[in-house]
């Protein structure tokens, strides 16, 4: 890269979160509203980091064209993801009728939420409060609803973001006691209808190979998985952090 490729990278093309609140061990993301870093960005933010302490960084979920960066400051494969992505050309069709009511996250329902998603997911891939704000806060716009169940407990969630005419559906969860009765579905369709509304082309949504229930779910929403997955890497700074063979890369797949 040339003198002045570096000096046209921007500093802010990327973002840092603590993982669980630990200081130890980072997530390191693309903002998905600016161009994407170069090595030398990269590069300066893995320095900080080891100068800060960190032992282990681990990235969001990247697409192939922002690898290359990363793996020249070092970092190595992690875990690989199916990548899908919905045309949002027309509204979604309507479904039948929503077996759950759908409304606005309260600030006392983030308990809940955090529960439900501890039972939807395995340890290494939940969320805790800091890892649900990052997930909020990792596009320009953010929707966070919650599905309340016949009881009016959460049952459900998600996040759903926006960046430019780019809808991302950032976490979904719904407690394991209520699978299969439509919920996931209906959060789905929430979530896209509100993109069309704000003038979203198209949506996104990643999720872990291993999760073939989620990868049905979104298939029947109507996302075609795309041929090129998405990847997290991973780079050990000092030593061995002691999060075992993996660990989440802040706003987790669905």
């Amino acid at each position: 890269m040339a003198v002045g490729d570096r000096r046209r990278e921007d500093p802010r093309s990327l973002q840092v979160a603590a993982w669980r609140g630990r200081r130890d061990v980072v997530v390191l993301s693309p903002r998905p509203e600016l161009a994407g870093p170069g090595p030398a960005t990269v590069a300066r933010a893995v320095e900080r980091l080891r100068a800060d302490g960190v032992q282990r960084v681990l990235t969001a979920a990247l697409h192939e064209h922002e690898v290359g960066a990363f793996q020249a400051a070092g970092f190595e494969l992690h875990e690989r993801l199916h990548l899908l992505r919905r045309d949002l050309g027309a509204p979604p069709a309507p479904g039948a009728e929503r077996p759950v009511r759908l409304r606005r996250c309260w600030r006392r329902d983030l308990d809940a939420v955090l529960a439900v998603d501890a039972r939807a997911f395995e340890p290494f891939w939940s969320l805790d409060r800091q890892g649900l704000d990052d997930a909020l806060r990792a596009t320009p716009v953010s929707r966070h609803r919650v599905a309340i169940g016949p009881a009016g407990a959460v049952v459900g969630y998600a996040v759903t973001g926006r960046a430019a005419d780019r809808g991302y559906l950032q976490r979904l969860a719904v407690d394991p006691d209520h699978h299969r009765l439509g919920i996931g579905r209906a959060l789905v369709a929430d979530a896209l209808g509100w993109l069309v509304r704000r003038g979203c082309r198209s949506a996104v949504v990643n999720t872990q190979e291993t999760n073939a229930g989620a990868l049905a779910l979104y298939e029947a929403c109507g996302f075609v998985t795309e041929p090129l997955g998405l990847v997290v890497l991973r780079l050990d700074l000092a030593g061995e952090p002691g999060v075992g063979p993996s660990g989440p890369p802040g706003a987790s797949p669905c």
